[in-house]
């Protein structure tokens, strides 16, 4: 007796069954893409994971004034802040700075500023501005540069759990079976909870998660918005104070207000 099987016919990139005759013109059938080493939800997570490091990083960790100083700058500087400020015409953006500014005013309506109380102001204000997570708050590569120069490496949680060694990939997921007694295993899940076991013990960071930035990005960024003598031209070359008057004084006006 003949049985008779008929094969599936392909799907094609609008998701529908193409014909099976597969004539000239008809749509591509779609390759199935290799999947990421990290997932996006695990990137999410690294950058939850880079957040809370830096914040604490920031809240806990010695830093010298100077770079302190500096880490203020590259906040300042992070794509997710919008502050209204006197020198711009754009009044719609605001930062939440008031209450760390209002820790330094004393009684008298006078700054009154002892070191303790700057430095946790000024840990306060980089808390509330640098972000490394993946939504609006992103402050970009400069928080990653804050968090390198601090140490914030070393906040970082151990990620050797189920939840985030799921978001790897099976190539990345053996990779992290290095240095440690692991081996990977013919299923995936098994080389997991292999590692969450065995990294119940121990502290892992993946190396995707770490603040210092990507060499080629970083210089990408520095040429990008390395500053030039035109910039300095162009801060004076804006338009003219609206208290100035637009003719030069009459100068025999001048005498008689003088008289």
């Amino acid at each position: 007796q003949t049985v008779h099987y008929r094969m599936p016919e392909p799907k094609t990139a609008n998701g529908k069954a193409g014909p099976t005759g597969g004539a000239p013109g008809d749509d591509a059938i779609v390759a199935t893409k290799p999947r990421p080493d990290v997932t996006r939800r695990g990137i999410e997570m690294v950058g939850d994971f880079r957040t809370d490091a830096l914040h604490e990083a920031l809240a806990r960790a010695p830093i010298e004034d100077d770079t302190l100083l500096a880490l203020l700058v590259l906040a300042f500087a992070g794509r997710n802040i919008s502050i209204a400020s006197g020198a711009s015409g754009d009044v719609y953006g605001y930062a939440r700075m008031d209450r760390h500014a209002a820790r330094l005013v004393g009684s008298e309506g006078k700054l009154e500023v002892d070191r303790e109380t700057l430095q946790q102001a000024a840990r306060g204000v980089l808390i509330d501005v640098l972000s490394c997570r993946e939504n609006r708050t992103d402050s970009g590569i400069v928080a990653r540069l804050a968090g390198d120069a601090i140490g914030a490496d070393g906040f970082l949680p151990n990620m050797g759990t189920d939840e985030f060694l799921s978001c790897l990939s099976r190539a990345a997921l053996e990779g992290s079976c290095k240095d440690t007694p692991v081996l990977p295993r013919q299923k995936v899940k098994d080389t997991r909870a292999a590692l969450v076991e065995h990294f119940k013990e121990e502290r892992f960071v993946h190396p995707s998660a770490l603040f210092a930035p990507d060499a080629t990005k970083l210089a990408s960024w520095l040429v990008k918005h390395e500053a030039s003598e035109d910039d300095d031209l162009d801060e004076g070359a804006g338009e003219p104070d609206s208290t100035e008057p637009n003719e030069a004084p009459d100068e025999g006006a001048y005498g008689v207000a003088a008289e």
